[in-house]
This record gives structure tokens, C-alpha cells and sequence, in this order.
């Protein structure tokens, strides 16, 4: 959360919507005429007290203009509605600067004030139907999803209501089009989409095999290591078709993947080290499979599916000491063949949008070579990293996961363990990691001074990053919104943003980002083809807000701008100042939006 919108804030300072539960979707909002306005065609019927409205077309004091208000009273005297302002000022505003802001069928909404889903806070999206009967909206946002949400977790933006005659002067980008950019209208490639990724065609070959959750819970009982594939009996991996199924239908919350560091060169874990730390993780994730908590608060879904109402009773398992054909001399021909298509796609295992990363960086104390230490393991947690959304699905089981002293369960036990999503990696970046860690591991002692055990290995994973980064760079919409970000990640994306090529959306609400950061993130996107960049609800100040008018003019492609929720916005002056470099640039008035959240922020 960032600091435009603390909770505090917002208890204090809270928008007055036109409540679906109050009243229905067509009907007149709730509140009686005060005793002096009017009730005949003088006063718009729109206008009520206890309405939500918006100024505009003010002359003296432009930087209201958009901003969100609720009706007080009407004076009849001076023709004249008193507005409260969400920072809590009241202004004496003429009714022809008033325009009622309402929650309808069709209409564009932006997404605020959740706490438990706040990583959707400042998110857009279409009012698809309202249910009455639990007095929520129906929003369909980017990419299919849909979430039900109370109107007051909704804002109606100004000039993208369906029915609309104005979308806006002189504006380059329509308001809809806010909707259409980024990733929702254009392949998404093989990161994000699903039934076209080559994962998922590996997968449906066999080439690629799922280990149910229920054979690591049984060999652990039993005392046995997990074994090799070809040992393993059919009953216990997933069939090619079910596999695919059951992740198509619940992503990540069907699909894991372990990376783990290999404790002999001979058998991965032949002491059942991981083996019984995994156990223990699978009995909590089934059991948390059936709470709906779970897929609202550790695996929400990205893809559309209501994975609410189906029902799952294990999880889809890849190890790769079963799950993938062993390189080896004993190894046949069709192993081997295996595992050259099952390389391939590995990359995706980790990096997929709907799969799960579960990252054991715990080792037994007598290995020196650790987590960290390693080629492969680097490998899979920079791709996992890579992933283009806040809410990654990835998760640290390392020195403070304890089993045996654990007692959170099921949905609370996996949020515990969840780990925000950190900046993405470039190739070249990840090369230099490599050449840092293989220094670092020199100094170990034989036989754990290598960074791979098997020294051909390491072109082949600096190859299959670099493959898999110019894909990944290929993204249209980077989406890290409430991902708990300080100056210093927003400092590292900013030096890796000119990379991607057909970056479109960038979407950073709901951070703790200030003035460098977000200084250094505007002029990063002047080399970009990004059109919309959300930096709303975060820590911007005054100082921020004058070095980000003088950044802004230079994106050639920026067409939308989302800013509401910082420090500055308190400062008429700071948005003034900000608004008159917008539109110097020749850019819609409309497309930069200031004034959802224009509180008095107190000082960082």
C-alpha cells in the first residue's frame, strides 16, 4: 500500500459512491432533497445530496477539474450545490460543473480500498452485471479475469462510461482504448498463454510428467526416496490428458514446481531431506485446495477460470529427477529422447504465468554448496523472477520453514511463505550473477568449488536464459501493482524497461516508491513503446511530481498517465504544474488522472 492511501487515510477521507446496495443499478441514488433545492427542472435530477459527482469545465481553479465529490446541500439563493472534496474542502460549485459519477452495465471502473486483494487495487476494468442479492459488481478486467466487488471498491472513470458521447479533445489514445493495450488483445506468447505454450504441448506428449501429490506423502511415510521415473508406477504420475486438464483448469493451483538443489551426483535426495519438507508442504496445499481463501488470497487466478467452484483433490508435481527423462549412461534411447524434449521447456516450468515456483534453498548443514551456489537453481529463480505479474506464485521454504515447530495451516501456512515478486533479469544481468557466484563458490572447498556439477552445463543454461529472455522482453504489460516496492526495485526496473520492446502498459500502484523511483521509471519509459504508466498510490512528493513534468513530454508513445494517491496530490500547484506539462505535450487533459484520491497526505 502505498503512502497516498494509507488505511488511515482512506477511514478518514472516504469517496462517497452511489452504493449498488443502497440502491440498484437503475435506480435514483439514496439520499433525500435537502430542504432547499429545488425539486422542479431547475436542478438536474442526477444531482442529489449524498451523490457522487465530478467537477468540470472550472476556469479558476482548473486543476479540480475530475476531481470525485459528494453533494451537500443545495442553496437556491446563488444556484449553487456546496461539494465536499475528498480531501475534505468544500467548494460553492454551479450545477453545470457538476457531473454525476455512477456505477452502470458497461461502464469502465478502476479498482481501490481492497485489502485483501490489493494487488487488483488501480487495476481497470468493465462493469459486467450487478447481483443484488450480495450487493457486488461483476468486473471483467485485463486478460478475462472477473471478480465480484462491493461499489464502494469502485470508481466510475470520467470519459470511459459506456454511452459516453465525450471520449476527450484532441485524444491520440480513446478512453476504451486504456483497455484494449497491453496484453488483452495481442498473443501473449509462450509465458502466458497456456493451451499454445509449448509447456503445455510437452506435457500432453508425455514428454513431461506431473507427479501426483499423494505418492511424496506416501514414500515419506514409508521412509523410501522419491525414485526415478521409469521406477515410478503409472498410478502415481498424472496422465498426459488429466495433466493438461486440470491445468488448464486451475493453473497454478494444480501445477507446482520444486527447485531444489541436488544433494548427490548419484540420486537428488537419497536422505529424504527434501523429500519430507515437500511431504509436508503437498498435505498443506490440499488441504488448503478446498477454502476459497486460498484462491483469493495465494493462488488468485490469472487466466479467467472460476477455480472456486470446482473441485481438485491433489496437485500436479514436477520434479525433475521424475518428472523428466534422466541424462545419463544408463539411460535408453526413448529416455533420452525424453529428456532433450522435456529441456526444452524448462524455462516455462518456472517462468509460466499459471504454474507454482516452491524454492527449497534449505540444505542439510554438512553441504557447503547451498542454494545459492548453484547454476541450475540460479537459473530457476531469476526465470520465476521474470514473471510479468506482482502476484508470481512463488514461495521460500528456506531456514525458517521448520516443520516440526510449524503451526500455521493450510491457505495461512502458504500465504506465510510467499514471496514478492522482485524486478526482472535481464540476459546480460544473469550472465554477471554467474561470473559473481562462480567466484564466490571457488572459494569453497573441493568437491563443492563448482558451480555446476557438470561443467558442460553451464552454456547450455546460459543459452536456454538468454532464450527464454527474448521472449519474456517481448511482453506488452508489466503488472506489479501492491507488489511492495521500494525505490530500489523501482530503480532496478527502470534500468531493464528499455529492453522490452512492445511494452505497452506498466502498472506500479499500490507501492512505496518515491521521487527517485518514479523519477527514474519516467525517464526509463522514454525509450519504450509503453502508452499507459500507473504509478498511483505511492510515496511521490512535490519534488517527485516537478521531476516527473519534466520527463513525461519525452515519451514519445505515453498517452495515459495515472498518478492519484501520492504525497503531491495534496499540492494544487505540484498538479497544476504536472497538468500544464501534459497537455504542453500535446496530450488529452483526460488521460492524466490526478484527482481520484486528492488528500492531504501527511509528509514522508
Amino acid at each position: 500500500m502505498g503512502c497516498g492511501a494509507t488505511t488511515a487515510n482512506r477511514s478518514k477521507y472516504t469517496v462517497v459512491h452511489l452504493d449498488p446496495g443502497q440502491h440498484g443499478p437503475d435506480d435514483n441514488p439514496r439520499g433525500a432533497v435537502s430542504s432547499t433545492a429545488p425539486a422542479d427542472q431547475d436542478c438536474p435530477s442526477a444531482l442529489r445530496v449524498g451523490a457522487a459527482v465530478r467537477l468540470r469545465h472550472l476556469k479558476a481553479q482548473p486543476w479540480l477539474n475530475d476531481a470525485l465529490a459528494t453533494c451537500v446541500s443545495f442553496d437556491a439563493s446563488t444556484n449553487r450545490w456546496t461539494v465536499r472534496l475528498e480531501c475534505g474542502d468544500e467548494k460553492a460549485v454551479k450545477a453545470d460543473n457538476l457531473a454525476a459519477a455512477t456505477l452502470c452495465v458497461g461502464a469502465h471502473v478502476r479498482i481501490w480500498g481492497l485489502k485483501s486483494d490489493s494487488a487488483l487495487n488501480g487495476m481497470v476494468g468493465t462493469l459486467e452485471s450487478y447481483d443484488a442479492e450480495s450487493n457486488r459488481w461483476t468486473v471483467c478486467m485485463s486478460g478475462g479475469v472477473k471478480k465480484a466487488l462491493k461499489g464502494q471498491n469502485l470508481l466510475a472513470l470520467h470519459g470511459m462510461q459506456a454511452g459516453s458521447e465525450s471520449r476527450g479533445p484532441a485524444c491520440d489514445l480513446g478512453a476504451c482504448d486504456a483497455l484494449s493495450i497491453g496484453d488483452r488483445d495481442h498473443p501473449r506468447g509462450p509465458f502466458q498463454e497456456l493451451q499454445s505454450s509449448p509447456l503445455y504441448e510437452a506435457l500432453s506428449k508425455g514428454h513431461v510428467r506431473l507427479v501426483r501429490g499423494s505418492y511424496f506423502q506416501r514414500r515419506a511415510a514409508e521412509g523410501l526416496p522419491w525414485q526415478r521415473r521409469a521406477e515410478v508406477s503409472d498410478c502415481d504420475l498424472w496422465s498426459p490428458e488429466v495433466a493438461v486438464k486440470h491445468w488448464a483448469d486451475f493453473g497454478p493451483g494444480f501445477f507446482l514446481a520444486l527447485s531444489y538443489p541436488w544433494l548427490s551426483r548419484e540420486h537428488s535426495d537419497p536422505e529424504l531431506w527434501h523429500l519430507r519438507r515437500l511431504a509436508w508442504i503437498i498435505a498443506e496445499w490440499r488441504g488448503a485446495l478446498s477454502s476459497t481463501p486460498f484462491f483469493e488470497h495465494v493462488i488468485p487466478p490469472l487466466s479467467g477460470s472460476d477455480m472456486t467452484t470446482k473441485a481438485l483433490a491433489d496437485v500436479g508435481v514436477f520434479v525433475d529427477f521424475i518428472s523428466i527423462g534422466q541424462k545419463s549412461k544408463q539411460g535408453t534411447s526413448s529416455e533420452e529422447l525424453q529428456y532433450q524434449e522435456a529441456m526444452k521447456v524448462m524455462a516455462l516450468v518456472y517462468g509460466h504465468r499459471d504454474t507454482s515456483v516452491l524454492r527449497f534453498t534449505m540444505v542439510p548443514p554438512r553441504i557447503e554448496r547451498k542454494y545459492g551456489h548453484r547454476g541450475w537453481t540460479g537459473f530457476e529463480s531469476c526465470i520465476s523472477n521474470n514473471k510479468a505479474f506482482a502476484d508470481g506464485k512463488v514461495f521460500d521454504f528456506g531456514e525458517l520453514f521448520q516443520p516440526e515447530h510449524e503451526v500455521a495451516t493450510k491457505a495461512a501456512f502458504l500465504k506465510k511463505y510467499k514471496v514478492k515478486q522482485v524486478p526482472p533479469c535481464s540476459a546480460e544481468r544473469f550472465q554477471e550473477m554467474l561470473y559473481l557466484c562462480e567466484e564466490d563458490v571457488k572459494k569453497l572447498r573441493v568437491p563443492y568449488d563448482r558451480l555446476f556439477t557438470d561443467p558442460s552445463d553451464k552454456p547450455i543454461v546460459v543459452k536456454k536464459f538468454k532464450d527464454a529472455w527474448e521472449e519474456q522482453r517481448m511482453f506488452r504489460e508489466l503488472d506489479f501493482n501492491g507488489a511492495g516496492w521500494e525505490n530500489v526495485e523501482a530503480l532496478q526496473l527502470a534500468s531493464v524497461l528499455p529492453h522490452f520492446a512492445k511494452l505497452e502498459v506498466v502498472r506500479l500502484s499500490g507501492n512505496r516508491i518515491g521521487d527517485q523511483g518514479a523519477e527514474a521509471i519516467v525517464a526509463a519509459i522514454a525509450d519504450c513503446p509503453v502508452k499507459l504508466i500507473d504509478i498511483s498510490d505511492n510515496c511521490v512528493s512535490t519534488a517527485g511530481a516537478d521531476g516527473m513534468a519534466a520527463g513525461l513530454p519525452l515519451s514519445r508513445h505515453l498517452a495515459w498517465f495515472y498518478g492519484f494517491a501520492n504525497p503531491f496530490c495534496g499540492s494544487d500547484e505540484a498538479r497544476w504544474r504536472l497538468t500544464t506539462a501534459w497537455v504542453a505535450a500535446g496530450r488529452s487533459k483526460e488521460n492524466l488522472v490526478l484527482d481520484h484520491f486528492a488528500l492531504k497526505h501527511r509528509k514522508l
